[in-house]
């Protein structure tokens, strides 16, 4: 952020109730601040820089018309790929996750990380089209708050 101040995940943790989905909350809107919508990239910088809270980014009719429209296109997307695009897609994201793993076991020892061999117990943890890890799969409804 230009004057140096970005929130940290305990700033997150009135929407996401947990450090888990606090930190992954802020990864996100650290992506979504760099990426090619502009809606999307004027809410995560508004919440990083503490303009706006969380709580009203996600209820602004704007930014959620902007996130249920990119999150629409993903799911056309991955409604319309092969079996073969889907077994491909659910191996680069298992490749993409242990990449993750490994970089973020220098930063936090989270212990809540799934081990190899291990059912994930995060938002990928139902396979679908995709196979386990895979993109596609079902999950449960809901917002931010407890499962």
């Amino acid at each position: 952020m230009p004057d140096g101040r970005e929130v940290d995940q305990a700033e997150l943790l009135d929407v996401t109730k947990d450090e888990d989905r606090a930190r992954s909350l802020l990864r996100a809107l650290r992506t979504l601040s760099t990426g090619p919508d502009p809606k999307l990239r004027e809410m995560a910088r508004g919440v990083l820089r503490g303009d706006l809270t969380a709580q009203q980014a996600f209820t602004d009719p704007e930014y959620t018309s902007a996130l249920f429209s990119g999150a629409a296109k993903v799911r056309r997307a991955g409604e319309q790929r092969s079996d073969a695009e889907a077994r491909e897609a659910g191996e680069r994201f298992g490749e993409w996750q242990q990449e993750r793993r490994t970089e973020g076991e220098g930063e936090d020892q989270d212990t809540s990380r799934t081990a190899p061999g291990q059912q994930p117990t995060g938002p990928w943890r139902h396979s679908g089209t995709g196979g386990a890890g895979g993109l596609g799969g079902s999950r449960p409804a809901g917002g931010f708050g407890p499962r």
